[in-house]
């Protein structure tokens, strides 16, 4: 039985769903309650983009974004 994701904290589904990630539907949930003003990128296509997506990635976790 799945838990009642309706009854979850943003912060509780996204910890559920790191600890669970074969469950998708937890996950499309989880991706329904995304902030729909918040900045969106691109699927990288090319190494260039990869490394230059990673850079973006290391500085929001180091919060220089």
């Amino acid at each position: 039985m799945n838990p009642n994701y309706e009854q979850m904290s943003f912060t509780e589904l996204r910890t559920y769903v790191v600890e669970n990630r074969e469950d998708i539907e937890a996950l499309g949930f989880l991706m329904s309650k995304r902030d729909p003003n918040s900045k969106g990128y691109p699927m990288p296509v090319t190494e260039a983009d990869m490394q230059a997506q990673m850079e973006i990635i290391r500085r929001k976790i180091n919060g220089e974004l």
